[in-house]
């Protein structure tokens, strides 16, 4: 690609394909390895740095593709695979990034976890009767992905609300039930792979769904408090916000959708960060 294409591509609005992203992360690695003189470091570590650099200014310009199910199931599937100290760290990253690549909204959110509980499964099938804290990190690391993305959703109404000429009460509404509903999705989903799996994983997941109804989840408890705060949010803008009809409300329904995927990008560097600054 050259760099007339380059520039042409990044001028365009849509989402780049996998392969015009293959060939701007490969160029982006090779001006990294030039900038040094093709002399020491890590042609690995060179497409990390790229890939890194590239992709976020995709998300910025929001053109970065979109994960398919395949995709973020066979990442999972990979991570389960290695170190057990870094599975909840890589789960939560590969959730994170599926996420930030589109609308924020509750059939991403479906989406992806189902997607990503899939490829749990599958990557533990292979580790028997060692596949259960594999399995366990794997699933703290999506609890605390949600947990991000209840957080962004919250951080997102409560900016809407304070835009009362975008958004009705009633839309405010919709999506604090539909923040609601994060708290749920979770545990359901554990007991629903609970229900299909078999031997190692199926004990696992019903302990892990007993443990999320019993003793809550980070999801939960990040939604608990937002709901609480919104709540009162609601009472003070109530008299500010104007009925709107069927159309307007799936406008800022689409508006509120993509905000709260702009906030997560910035929920997830900083999770990115500390994780980090705990490694060193």
């Amino acid at each position: 690609m050259t760099e007339t294409d380059l520039d042409a591509a990044h001028a365009s609005k849509r989402p780049v394909t996998p392969e015009e992203r293959y060939k701007m992360i490969a160029e982006a690695a090779y001006f990294l390895a030039e900038k040094r003189g093709f002399a020491g470091g890590d042609m690995a570590q060179d497409w990390r740095n790229a890939e890194a650099q590239i992709d976020q200014m995709l998300r910025e310009q929001g053109r970065l593709p979109a994960l398919t199910d395949e995709d973020i199931e066979q990442r999972v599937k990979t991570a389960l695979a290695s170190d057990p100290a870094s599975i909840a760290k890589e789960v939560r990253a590969i959730t994170l990034d599926a996420l930030t690549r589109g609308h924020l909204d509750s059939e991403a959110v479906k989406r992806v976890t189902a997607a990503v509980v899939a490829g749990a499964r599958a990557g533990v099938a292979p580790l028997g009767e060692r596949g259960d804290q594999p399995l366990k990190e794997a699933m703290r690391g999506l609890d605390e992905a949600l947990a991000g993305a209840a957080e962004a959703a919250h951080l997102a109404i409560e900016e809407a609300a304070t835009r009362t000429k975008e958004f009705s009460q009633q839309g405010l509404k919709k999506a604090a039930d539909d923040l609601a509903t994060l708290q749920t999705l979770f545990a359901e989903t554990l007991q629903e792979a609970a229900r299909t799996a078999r031997g190692v994983a199926q004990t696992t997941f019903k302990q892990l769904a007993e443990h999320a109804k019993s003793s809550g989840s980070a999801v939960g408890q990040r939604v608990k408090l937002a709901v609480e705060q919104l709540a009162q949010t609601a009472k003070a803008t109530a008299r500010d916000q104007a009925r709107k009809g069927t159309k307007a409300l799936r406008n800022e329904t689409a508006l509120l959708a993509g905000l709260a995927a702009g906030l997560l990008q910035g929920i997830a560097a900083r999770l990115q960060s500390t994780s980090d600054e705990k490694q060193r």
